[in-house]
């Protein structure tokens, strides 16, 4: 293991306690001198580090630090293994390149920043830095339900954050999750496929929570329909726990029945909404979401169709 992790591995679980110099060059095997460094590179990378004279090191755990080191510790136990990558254009693209590359599911990328997100029907998804960005890939011999994958993960983030942060959460058919009737996480499910078998050998679910974003940060035409969950860009929850406890509540939802919660939290349910195919809109009511995962609804003429997917809104 690298000695930094070792370290910081050492501090986490004596939080708030001091560690002395001696105590975690024995327990790692390294010299003093190496323990002093790996200190000085965490200090660098922004981790709240207090150095005493003959009591050692004390780690003060309220900073939010985002590195591959509070990454895997955050991951520690939970099956999935984890990539950080500071800035990329795409997590989504990174998870597809490394599962083509051999690395087994589940595992996840996740970044600080993404500079060319993209959302549902081919759209961009604006990604500044205080969000929460990150591409879980599953096996897909290992998902019983591949219709219920993308509203699995949208019922599992905003349990999630309701839980972390205490604010309520609703969900926009299929997998938007709203605060304040505004959009606040946005996920893209992309499968990929066994070209000799013909089925999906991985499935791979982006997520984008506007955790802290400050809303000056979003572009102005976004302002008015999306928000984060600390628009002041101030939370004491760190971004690599809402990475875990997501990407594990994801995974998790694979093998539990969710639906009925879904239901419940899903807002166009029992509301007269639009339609939207090929930017025509077509009146409707959404009557219930089936058992799997359509969003049923019922038009001004009297038909009645399940969608699978597609675009919705409501009508006012």
């Amino acid at each position: 293991m690298d000695t930094k992790y070792e370290v910081l591995q050492i501090l986490n679980e004596n939080e708030g306690s001091f560690v002395s110099g001696e105590y975690m060059s024995q327990k790692i095997g390294v010299s003093r001198m190496a323990v002093s460094k790996a200190v000085s590179s965490l200090l660098d990378q922004g981790h709240m580090i207090e150095a005493v004279k003959h009591k050692g090191y004390r780690l003060d755990g309220k900073g939010d630090v985002f590195t591959d080191e509070t990454l895997q510790l955050a991951l520690e136990g939970s099956g999935i293994k984890g990539f950080y990558i500071p800035e990329t254009v795409s997590t989504n693209m990174d998870a597809k390149r490394l599962a083509g590359e051999g690395v087994k599911p589940p595992f996840l990328v996740c970044t600080a920043k993404q500079t060319g997100g993209r959302g549902r029907l081919g759209r961009r998804f604006e990604s500044p830095r205080g969000g929460v960005y990150f591409s879980l890939v599953l096996d897909g011999d290992k998902i019983s339900s591949p219709s219920l994958v993308t509203i699995s993960a949208a019922w599992a983030i905003s349990d999630v954050m309701e839980r972390l942060t205490g604010i309520e959460t609703s969900i926009k058919w299929v997998n938007d999750v709203y605060i304040r009737n505004k959009k606040a996480v946005g996920i893209l499910t992309e499968g990929i496929v066994n070209m000799e078998e013909g089925g999906i050998s991985q499935v791979v679910i982006g997520c984008g929570i506007n955790l802290k974003t400050r809303i000056e940060d979003f572009s102005p035409s976004l302002r008015d329909i999306v928000t984060s969950f600390y628009p002041s860009g101030e939370t004491k929850i760190k971004r690599v726990d809402v990475v875990s406890e997501c990407a594990s509540a994801i995974l998790k939802a694979q093998s539990i029945d969710f639906l009925d919660e879904y239901r419940k939290k899903c807002f166009v349910i029992g509301k007269d909404i639009y339609v939207i195919r090929m930017n025509e809109k077509k009146s409707a009511k959404a009557l219930r979401v089936n058992d799997e995962g359509n969003l049923v609804v019922k038009y001004s003429d009297g038909s009645i169709e399940a969608l699978s997917c597609g675009e919705v809104s409501i009508r006012f």
